[in-house]
């Protein structure tokens, strides 16, 4: 099987994700990225809730607070992947509120930037192949201030709180400029805004550029930090993404550089395991990410792959390439990861706390 070199991906999109000062976002409208409800603000923005959560919604503050939406419902062998976890993401709803103060549930309508452009293609991933190539004709070039301008104009016009700017893609951190931009604009109108970030993980190269600027922004309170791993292992990393499989430890030093820099940093895991070692093969990960810190498989949060529209068209895709999904059932990996590999090296007084809570 031909796997292809991500950082030579990296360097020819990031040409086309900026112009003159300007970032290239997705076009969502009619992109089929939502299985649901149509949730796109403008033709360019979209948004991400959890409105459909009413015990969530209907709890008492202390409750939303305590760990009674932590971990796995009770009988994950009888509910649809999706209800297999009590909340779908602990961030950025409880991060914001912890740094920031206030009800996690006044940070949970995000308001969402997806960039154009990434250096994997990720069998799994919900944005349709031509979104993710930088392609200037499948969007829009915005500046930092026209981009919270549409925020503000959303914020006015939303029946819900909406205190959250998620910078997403696509893979933000291959133009990690968009950043600082963001932040200096949320910043110079005195926004009291929550700033997340995602990442692959793939390009600290980019990250280290831009070192004691980045930093600066990094550090603030009101800016978080996930990192998704693509794969318990190389082999496994290759299959998801299509990157030659040296490039998995790229994620790792990418995650060392944000650790080093004092992020407030999380990690995500797909539910994407192949192979029948499964087990052994999670916890040769968890081992990994405490050699980065002890704490950091605290910090992560496993995640259900659903067949969103645009996804199921890479599923196809993949598959045909020789890079299909794995078969095992996803609440397999929910489980391993919750009742029997974690309890092996945390207590439950600290299983019992958010990522948010967790120090690392």
């Amino acid at each position: 099987m031909n796997f292809f070199n991500p950082l030579k991906r990296a360097k020819i999109i990031r040409q086309r994700m900026m112009k003159d000062g300007k970032y290239l976002i997705a076009k969502i409208e009619g992109s089929g990225q939502e299985r649901k409800d149509k949730k796109v603000l403008d033709t360019y923005f979209r948004y991400k809730d959890y409105m459909d959560n009413k015990k969530w919604f209907s709890a008492s503050l202390k409750e939303v607070c305590s760990s009674k939406f932590l971990g796995l419902v009770k009988d994950i062998w009888s509910v649809p992947i999706e209800e297999v976890k009590k909340m779908e993401f602990q961030n950025p709803s409880y991060s914001a509120a912890f740094r920031m103060g206030g009800d996690p549930r006044e940070y949970s309508k995000v308001f969402t930037i997806q960039l154009s452009g990434c250096d994997f293609d990720c069998n799994y991933c919900y944005v349709p192949k031509q979104i993710n190539i930088a392609n200037p004709e499948l969007g829009r070039y915005f500046s930092a201030k026209e981009i919270i301008s549409f925020f503000l104009s959303a914020k006015q016009e939303s029946k819900e709180p909406m205190n959250v700017v998620r910078i997403s893609g696509g893979n933000p951190t291959i133009i990690p400029e968009i950043i600082i931009d963001i932040y200096n604009e949320i910043k110079s109108q005195n926004l009291d805004v929550y700033l997340w970030i995602d990442s692959n993980l793939s390009t600290p190269k980019y990250l280290e550029g831009l070192d004691d600027n980045l930093k600066n922004t990094l550090n603030q309170k009101n800016v978080g930090v996930v990192g998704c791993f693509k794969g318990v292992c190389k082999e496994d990393f290759s299959l998801l993404t299509g990157a030659e499989p040296e490039y998995y430890q790229k994620q790792f030093e990418t995650a060392k550089w944000f650790l080093k820099h004092k992020t407030d940093f999380y990690v995500y895991l797909p539910a994407l395991v192949y192979g029948n070692n499964i087990e052994e093969k999670l916890k040769g990960f968890i081992e990994r990410l405490r050699k980065l810190n002890k704490n950091l498989p605290l910090r992560t949060e496993v995640l259900e792959i659903i067949d969103y529209p645009g996804a199921k068209l890479n599923f196809e895709r993949a598959g045909k390439m020789g890079r299909p999904l794995p078969k095992i059932d996803q609440r397999i990996i929910f489980d391993l990861w919750h009742n029997k590999i974690l309890p092996k090296f945390y207590s439950q007084e600290e299983l019992n706390k958010y990522c948010c809570e967790i120090l690392l």
